[in-house]
């Protein structure tokens, strides 16, 4: 090792076959990408207690990895199967290296590893086996060859069977006009109750707004924009790029994932519209139903992405607010649906949200003043929609929710047959509502007057002075 240091030739770089335990050597440098916190832990701390090795880089994703051993800064490589954006491409690169490597992997013994150059282990392998790995890969125990490592499979995600009929639906892309008619409300219900009996995959294509992290408390460092700079190629590639970045959707949403959106507007050119057409024949593959969050703004080249997302789609919810200002931007994006991206009226339903009858136009005035048919019509259920955001779950799971049942009728109806949930736990009860502190020195902070007795929001406004 000392010699690797010493800038030696690539021959006396090779791996001497002298024992550690016997060398007067300084401890060699490690580079591990584990992938899990707890596994790292537990490893690293105990390996670089015994005074054999240092670790020397600490490596989040296989992109780490491949750079600590280019840039010569470390001795030995171990890494885990389930390291993030590992492939078998980046497998072969720590593989040319020729440095000692040891790999965790979930089934060792498997076929494809049979040419594997450095030392399998189990993913639950016990301190001491791989520190003895460790060691024997040091000293050279293993051949060195340089072979081309066959794909790695991954298991988290396996491509389900194509579908029975090819023109099934299985692509929906909800859309909108201007003005917040609740599209990735509707988005998350209907992904989580197709979810409840289907593969399904709810992706957040919205370049300009997107929320559906915040809405379900998913990992916003998990997302499309992750999946696109992996750049997969083959289909075990995209097994593993879309396992690392999708999460649950909810646990009673078995089948239900989510892939969040781009998290910061500089990271939107990493999702090109030819990655995104990919992307999406690829999940078609893997998953039922296919649901596509796109954003509002149609028109400009910054967000040609939403466009791509419209004609990639089966069929497109244009899901519209009730009232007259509401309907008039339906009918405005309606309009560049038609004209712009030439859409036939057949691939477009509305979804008419948060109808109240008390004070707007019915469903027949509606489907006549836009032209279109309605898919569902949501009720006005405020209350409902408040405790579902509050918790951060889809609006389907509030059981006495008129517009969650709605929307479920509306997954039965895509589904062709009956949709049941899962049961879920006891209901945790949620303490006081904790009211966030106002800013200092606003002219807006209320203030109390002597003798107020619980003033209502709304009753008192004060003065700007």
């Amino acid at each position: 090792m000392a010699a690797r240091r010493n800038g030696r030739s690539e021959k006396q770089r090779q791996p001497s076959s002298r024992s550690l335990a016997d060398d007067a050597l300084a401890p060699f440098r490690l580079a591990a990408g584990l992938g899990d916190p707890e596994r790292e832990q537990l490893l690293l701390s105990a390996l670089g207690s015994t005074g054999e090795m240092v670790i020397a880089e600490r490596c989040l994703s296989a992109d780490q990895l491949v750079a600590s051993v280019q840039r010569g800064s470390v001795d030995a490589v171990l890494v885990a199967y389930d390291l993030h954006r590992l492939t078998g491409g980046r497998l072969d690169e720590l593989a040319q290296s020729r440095l000692p490597l040891v790999l965790l992997a979930p089934d060792p013994d498997d076929e494809q590893w049979k040419s594997f150059p450095g030392a399998l282990l189990p993913l639950d392998a016990e301190v001491e086996v791989v520190r003895q790995a460790i060691l024997a890969v040091i000293r050279g125990d293993r051949p060195w060859p340089t072979p081309h490592l066959p794909e790695l499979e991954t298991p988290a995600i396996k491509a389900s069977e194509a579908a029975d009929e090819p023109q099934a639906l299985s692509v929906i892309a909800l859309a909108s006009g201007y003005g917040s008619p609740g599209r990735t409300t509707v988005a998350v219900s209907l992904a989580a109750a197709l979810g409840a009996v289907a593969p399904t995959v709810l992706v957040d294509a919205d370049l300009a707004g997107p929320s559906i992290a915040a809405w379900l408390d998913a990992d916003p460092t998990r997302n499309i924009s992750m999946l696109a700079h992996a750049e997969p190629e083959t289909p075990h590639e995209w097994d593993r790029a879309i396992a690392q970045e999708v999460q649950p959707l909810h646990p009673r949403s078995p089948h239900g994932v989510v892939l969040c959106g781009v998290p910061k507007p500089e990271m939107r050119s990493l999702v090109s519209i030819r990655f995104f057409e990919r992307l999406v024949a690829e999940l078609r593959q893997r998953y039922r139903y296919v649901i596509l969050d796109t954003g509002v703004d149609l028109l400009g080249a910054e967000v040609a992405l939403h466009r791509a997302v419209l004609v990639q789609a089966q069929q497109i919810l244009l899901v519209a607010s009730p009232d007259l200002v509401g309907l008039w931007h339906t009918r405005t994006a309606l309009g560049v649906l038609q004209n712009q991206l030439a859409l036939g009226r057949e691939r477009i339903a509305l979804l008419i949200n948060r109808h109240d009858r008390r004070y707007h136009h019915s469903r027949v005035e509606i489907e006549w003043a836009l032209g279109l048919p309605t898919a569902a019509i949501v009720p006005y259920d405020h209350g409902n929609l408040q405790r579902a955001l509050a918790a951060q779950r889809p609006l389907i799971l509030e059981s006495r929710s008129r517009a969650g049942r709605a929307l479920v009728d509306l997954a039965e109806l895509v589904h062709g047959g009956s949709i049941v949930l899962p049961a879920g736990g006891k209901a945790k009860r949620r303490g006081r509502r904790q009211h966030l502190p106002a800013p200092h020195d606003s002219p807006w902070t209320h203030r109390a007057r002597p003798g107020d007795q619980g003033v209502r929001d709304g009753d008192y406004v004060t003065p700007v002075s």
